[in-house]
């Protein structure tokens, strides 16, 4: 194929800040949840199909993990450095003598009293901020009831552990630093609509774990892309609530994960027009743009959910990925997107994606048992354009799938538990285990490889 100007007329409401070539365009796309600008793929199913998918090769890489310090303390000041912890001390320092010499406790400007633990501050140091930072991890490991609970000692009839912390710093000490540790200069941040507060006051710290993981391993070349909570009750415009999650009350971060570490991630901003990474175009929604592209690339707009898979890849050192991700994300178009950036994908489907007519009809009559599919059984149609296979394979319920990289050919084998449930739609696999208690099984290897890769990842 070759590259040429060509002129191509798109609807595009915003652009992709981390790709020059992406646009967004929230049309065929659903709010997943009132308050929130989290968007999933919403089109029609196709009605055309393609007779010769060509897939995606992704040579396989392995995550290379390099020599590591001999001592466990470098490769902890690895991710946080003397030099930054430097930083925090004197931006905690400056804070705490700006409240002093406004006689107010926080920044919400509460008088000081008499009894504020505020009075009995004295600087802190490096070496303090370290000491805090182990006892916050020592909390982490060993629970109490309540945090104060760590430095009380055993009286007659009242038996407790004995934590170590109690020597290196007194419960005050440790929540005077809670409460008043600061990562960033409290005078230079700005109230920016594109980049919120909460999010400004860690980003240096953020952005040196991201460079720093890189630093110590070379990626792999399966990865996963999923959205995850990090639990947060204060108040704040940017806490999400996320229903049927194990933290559904928090603040939302993408990220991009492979073998349980976190590689790249971007802060998720629920009330952003176009997400968090989507910028506005100024100019009219509809004009004729002048792209450089290949002689048979479509150019697609995504929706504002979907521009966050294309910008944690673009994040990440440049070679060829695999990436897994959800039926949150999976969209034929999504896939042309990733492939057209030089990258394989696969994913569970929805039958509102865009996926072909057949198969979408088939998932809704599954419930009833009506699919037509027996157990095991695997269904590929390519797109009309071949460049994404569109999977069905029946296990309890019929699953859908979409793959650049898959062909139809591949096959696992695994070790299955019969399933407890009885509906329709899992006849099948009951009369296949016939009352067997666990069964080897060649199956359908995208969605056992899927399932690894983001149990691995995530």
């Amino acid at each position: 194929m070759t590259s040429q100007s060509v002129p191509i007329e798109i609807s595009a409401e915003a652009l992709n800040a981390y790709d020059d070539s992406s646009f967004i365009n929230e049309d065929n796309s659903l709010q997943e949840h009132e308050g929130d600008s989290t968007r999933r793929p919403a089109f029609l199913p196709a009605e055309d199909r393609g007779f010769d998918f060509q897939p995606f090769q992704v040579p396989r890489r392995e995550l290379v993990v390099k020599q590591l310090p001999q001592n466990p303390l470098p490769l902890f000041q690895h991710f946080i450095p003397i030099s930054l912890v430097n930083s925090w001390v004197k931006y905690t320092n400056d804070w705490v003598n700006s409240l002093l010499q406004s006689g107010v406790i926080d920044s919400q400007e509460h008088e000081i009293t008499e009894k504020s633990r505020l009075r009995a501050w004295k600087p802190t140091t490096a070496a303090e901020i370290y000491i805090w930072l182990g006892i916050l991890i020592y909390i982490g490991v060993h629970g109490e009831i309540a945090v104060e609970d760590h430095w009380k000692t055993s009286q007659l009839g009242d038996q407790r552990p004995e934590h170590s912390i109690i020597k290196f710093m007194t419960y005050d000490r440790f929540q005077l630093l809670h409460r008043h540790l600061r990562l960033f200069d409290h005078t230079k941040f700005t109230d920016d609509d594109d980049f919120p507060i909460v999010f400004q006051c860690v980003e240096l710290w953020s952005q040196h774990i991201q460079l720093a993981t890189t630093e110590l391993c070379d990626p792999g070349s399966h990865l996963a892309v999923d959205e995850g909570m990090i639990r947060y009750t204060g108040r704040n415009k940017q806490v999400t609530y996320v229903p049927n999650k194990p933290i559904d009350t928090g603040l939302k971060v993408w990220i991009a994960a492979q073998l349980g570490l976190f590689m790249r991630w971007i802060w998720h901003q629920p009330g952003a027009k176009y997400g968090p990474v989507g910028v506005e175009r100024k100019k009219p929604v509809k004009e004729v743009i002048h792209v450089i592209t290949e002689a048979e690339d479509k150019i697609m707009a995504l929706n504002s959910t979907q521009s966050v898979v294309i910008a944690l890849i673009n994040l990440l050192p440049e070679l060829t990925y695999h990436v897994f991700v959800d039926n949150l994300f999976s969209s034929p178009d999504l896939f042309r997107s990733l492939r057209q950036h030089g990258h394989g994908a696969t994913g569970t489907a929805r039958p509102n994606c865009g996926i072909y007519k057949g198969l979408a009809d088939a998932k809704k009559t599954d419930e009833a048992g009506k699919s037509g599919f027996q157990f095991n059984e695997i269904k590929v149609i390519p797109t009309a354009d071949n460049q994404v296979n569109q999977i069905a394979w029946k296990d309890n319920a019929l699953v859908l799938l979409l793959s650049t990289v898959f062909t139809g050919d591949e096959r696992c084998d695994r070790w299955r538990r019969r399933p407890s449930t009885k509906t329709p739609m899992a006849r099948p696999i009951q009369r296949l285990f016939s009352g067997e208690p666990v069964k080897l099984i060649v199956i359908d290897p995208y969605y056992c490889r899927f399932l690894q890769r983001r149990n691995e990842s995530c």
